[in-house]
């Protein structure tokens, strides 16, 4: 029998965080400027929920914050042995567009597969009282108020980094940051029903409330445009997208923020003259 490559034996606890920054994000993008992973992902990602508690238990009273910061963290560990890696929201949308139920079923059997499999590399371990299993598994199935909350936190993040990328020129981005307002965040409380009290006032100025962006407007002639990104631009060239600038300041309080802001890492090939 051919060996499954998604077994991993070379995973381990203690080596964790090492093995997430091997995983890609948007994997199947050729480009990506400044390509992050897992594990910077997922502290983002912690680090953008932790700015929605506070007004999600003023909601939701019932709301374990705890719960909710540990799916967080440990949300795409099993993208590790998943043979698919990191999919990207727009080909889960495209799954959906096409009506393909067969193709979505495979993935989420897939992604329970990958979580049974990592969770016994990790010896089917407990954190803070929580089994590691259910932790991945409530991220995968979003069946509770927290796990749907770790999720919308998620979606921001992916959706500021494919701005970011456009905002560079890196083009090939630009479907995601048209297709996360029109049918992600256009109609919240259906995306997310079980948190659906905190879309209630959309005139609120907060991260709960997600305004219509024209980013034509960013790329007029003169001083407007698609650039690559410099410390300087970055904070002095401000938007009018409240996300993306939330998104910036909460990577620039993470290690060599800057530097996963301006560092470009991949070049798109030059064409033969």
């Amino acid at each position: 029998m051919k060996k499954n490559s998604r077994s991993r034996p070379d995973l381990c606890w203690e080596n964790r965080e090492r093995d997430l920054a091997k995983v890609k994000r948007y994997h199947k993008f050729k480009v990506m400027f400044y390509r992050t992973d897992l594990l910077i992902h997922s502290k983002r990602v912690l680090k953008i929920l932790e700015s929605l508690l506070p007004e999600a238990t003023r909601c939701y009273s019932e709301l374990n914050s705890n719960f909710s910061l540990l799916i967080s963290k440990f949300h795409d560990d099993y993208e590790m042995v998943s043979k698919r890696g990191d999919v990207p929201l727009q080909f889960k949308l495209l799954m959906a567009e096409k009506g393909d139920k067969n193709e979505i079923l495979a993935l989420k059997q897939e992604e329970i597969e990958a979580i049974n499999i990592i969770s016994k590399l990790y010896k089917n371990r407990s954190i803070r009282g929580y089994k590691y299993k259910d932790l991945l598994m409530r991220a995968v199935l979003k069946d509770c108020i927290e796990a749907q909350l770790h999720s919308f936190a998620d979606k921001i993040d992916g959706y500021c980094e494919a701005i970011h990328e456009v905002l560079a020129g890196n083009l090939g981005f630009l479907e995601p940051v048209i297709n996360y307002p029109t049918k992600t965040f256009s109609n919240l409380p259906k995306s997310f029903p079980l948190i659906e009290r905190l879309f209630d006032n959309r005139e609120r100025d907060n991260l709960f409330n997600f305004p219509v962006v024209d980013l034509k407007y960013y790329f007029e002639d003169g001083t407007k445009g698609a650039f690559l990104h410099t410390p300087e631009s970055i904070f002095s060239k401000k938007t009018d997208i409240s996300h993306y600038e939330f998104w910036k300041k909460i990577t620039l309080t993470m290690p060599n923020g800057i530097d996963l802001l301006t560092k470009q890492k991949e070049f798109h090939k030059k064409t033969q003259t």
